[in-house]
């Protein structure tokens, strides 16, 4: 069975507080090692979530044979790839349904 992306979610009692997903393989306009969404709940921010998703995501890319990661990160979201380790290549703007969105392409090397 193959897997293109994966998808994990934070749990705190039973209830989610982030998720991410990481492609795979190529699929969907996304690259393999592609982290395509980080997202952690406001409420839970400050807490490790992020970290803990991230981490995750790159321990199932190196499982997967990925070298590096890459993400198309929002200005709010730079400084939690940075933390761990991601390094910004370029800022970029992209039509999302008539509205521009400017975001921060990003990579780190899988150890």
């Amino acid at each position: 069975m193959t897997r293109y992306t994966v998808v994990l979610v934070a749990e705190l009692d039973g209830v989610a507080v982030g998720f991410c997903s990481v492609a795979l393989e190529p699929v969907a306009g996304l690259q393999a090692g592609e982290v395509d969404q980080l997202f952690v709940d406001p409420d839970h921010g400050g807490r490790g979530v992020a970290r803990l998703l991230l981490t995750s995501v790159a321990d199932q890319a190196r499982a997967a044979g990925l070298l590096r990661l890459t993400t198309h990160a929002s200005w709010r979201a730079v400084p939690a790839f940075e933390r761990l380790g991601y390094q910004r290549v370029e800022v970029e703007t992209v039509d999302l349904d008539g509205v521009p969105l400017t975001r921060v392409q990003m990579t780190t090397q899988l150890d």
